[in-house]
């Protein structure tokens, strides 16, 4: 046997091991949604990390069932521009555990869910990123099914600002508790912004 077919021996272990993990936590035999949101250093995948991550799973009735927290160390400096977009910093940022020590418990957490994001290709690709370079697989590869808030708000409101501050305001959802940017509190508005859309759809 070669050095790749043990390479991929091992990750055949690994992946079936995961699966297992998975069955044991309870959420495999239920219908999962669940809304995420992400902050990071910056905007590039290869050399930007993510420092905060929250998931919501909902019922039916959009109701908060389970959830998912955290921040992250980044093991990297915090440009300050981007640090007045959400406020977190370096020196808030450096007692907390790094991606290595959250990403297995946060793929459990996500596997086999209908999963949504205001730009999913934007989280998505900054979490596989991360996924990647800790050995775990990515969100396809774990069945999450891959949804944007963001492409369902261009299809409702064709050329208007579909952002999610935009969309807010459109909804008159309050958000005053919002001082920044924060994925738990974005996380909480987009539950909202997806149900409005929803029964927007629905009534037209």
């Amino acid at each position: 046997m070669n050095k790749n077919q043990k390479l991929q021996m091992m990750e055949e272990y690994k992946e079936g091991q995961f699966r297992m993990d998975f069955e044991n936590t309870g959420r495999a035999n239920r219908k999962r949604r669940i809304f995420l949101d992400t902050e990071t250093t910056g905007m590039c995948r290869s050399t930007d990390r993510i420092v905060e991550v929250c998931a919501i799973e909902v019922d039916d009735a959009f109701n908060e069932i389970d959830s998912f927290h955290a921040f992250i160390n980044p093991q990297r400096k915090v440009p300050w521009f981007v640090t007045r977009i959400h406020g977190l910093n370096n020196k808030f940022l450096d007692d907390k555990p790094i991606f290595f020590d959250i990403g297995r418990d946060l793929l459990l957490f996500l596997e086999g869910s209908e999963l949504w994001a205001h730009n999913m290709a934007f989280d998505a690709g900054m979490l596989n990123a991360e996924f990647t370079r800790n050995r775990l697989p990515t969100l396809e590869k774990v069945d999450c099914r891959l949804n944007c808030t963001l492409q369902l708000a261009r299809s409702t409101f064709p050329g208007q600002k579909n952002s999610l501050d935009a969309l807010l305001d459109r909804f008159s959802i309050d958000r005053s508790d919002r001082k920044l940017h924060g994925a738990m509190i974005d996380t909480r508005l987009l539950v909202k912004v997806y149900q409005n859309l929803v029964s927007y759809k629905t009534q037209k």
